[in-house]
């Protein structure tokens, strides 16, 4: 018993001692410079030997000052990562930021052709993603650039000089080095969008209410309007030919959403279709802003705009509840062949 832990003990050291010498195989993030044979965590970008990005490397030795690595193609050129006590970062911390075991070949292929290009050459350009410039040419140093989601990103030239790689709120480079930003372009005036009335509505002191009162001025069907703001009780909006401004307002009576409702009387279509399809009795009734027997559900519609939901919750419904003001109801009743039977 006591030979076989003994071989045990043996043969699990041997393993461990075969994992340990196993190298640690990387992939380098971005294009570094390497001078006389050394790669600052600060990153100085002024001169030294290129290391392209996606180069394959191999840690040879770590400790808390430095990392030595080799590269694994014909050259086996070894190299040391060494940090300075300036950067406020463990050294292996940073380095992971320099080498990781992904290849970054998937991160590249991921951006635009333009940036894929930029990479490659390892060079900046106006409009690269941030993204982009990592991969070009790596982290800023930390102690001035603590956050990658700052606008400024601050690097060493060599260790009297710097310069400035500045994004715009989109993340996309407006300058880098001694060139002035670039003013991003005014962005195009948005398309206006407007609505048209599906029916007659009546408004009273600037208010269209959504119980649809059949008193006051009418804003006719089909009549263009354009939204100006939208709250959560009532639609700002402006008449497209008199520059009438008007609201659409609603309360927690009627159980909808302001917008939804606001929607049910003005729609994006153009009205002018519908009421061409109307019979020329409906279309007369619909212009009058009036409702008799014999009237289609859809003239309804038109004249007299939607029943308030709150008594009238569906269209199907065989009976249509109108208020005349805020003590006078108006119930239009229809037939089976959706026609207007009464008017009561």
């Amino acid at each position: 018993m006591y030979r076989k832990n003994v071989l045990r003990g043996l043969l699990a050291l041997g393993l461990l001692t075969a994992l340990g010498a196993q190298a640690e195989t990387l992939f380098a993030q971005a294009n570094f410079l390497i001078n006389k044979r050394q790669l600052s965590a600060v990153n100085y970008r002024a001169k030294g030997t290129l290391l392209p990005v996606g180069t394959k490397i191999e840690v040879l030795d770590r400790d808390d000052d430095e990392i030595t690595c080799r590269v694994l193609d014909p050259s086996q050129a070894e190299f040391r990562v060494v940090t300075h006590r300036s950067l406020g970062k463990p050294l292996a911390v940073l380095f992971a930021g320099f080498f990781a075991p992904t290849d970054p070949a998937a991160r590249i292929a991921a951006l635009s052709p333009e940036d894929q290009k930029q990479v490659k050459s390892g060079e900046l350009a106006r409009g690269m993603s941030r993204e982009a410039v990592l991969l070009a040419i790596g982290p800023p140093p930390p102690h001035r650039t603590p956050s990658l989601k700052s606008d400024r990103w601050t690097y060493w030239s060599s260790k009297l000089s710097t310069f400035e790689v500045v994004f715009d709120g989109d993340g996309k480079v407006v300058s880098f080095g001694d060139e002035p930003p670039v003013a991003a372009p005014a962005p195009a005036p948005a398309a206006k969008v407007f609505y048209y009335a599906t029916a007659n509505f009546h408004f009273e002191d600037g208010t269209v209410s959504w119980v649809n009162y059949l008193k006051g001025p009418i804003l006719p069907i089909n009549t263009q309007v354009e939204v100006l703001d939208k709250g959560s009780s009532k639609v700002k909006f402006k008449v497209v030919d008199s520059g009438t401004e008007l609201s659409f307002e609603n309360d927690s009576r009627s159980g909808w959403d302001t917008w939804k409702l606001f929607q049910a009387a003005f729609a994006a279509e153009d009205q002018a279709a519908k009421l061409a399809a109307l019979s020329p009795e409906d279309r007369k009734k619909v212009e009058a802003s009036e409702v008799e027997p014999g009237m289609s559900r859809e003239a309804v519609r038109m004249a007299w705009g939607p029943p308030p939901p709150h008594e009238t919750p569906s269209l199907a419904s065989s009976t249509w509840i109108y208020w005349k003001g805020k003590m006078t109801k108006v119930k239009v009743k229809f037939d089976k062949n959706d026609k207007v039977a009464s008017v009561e």
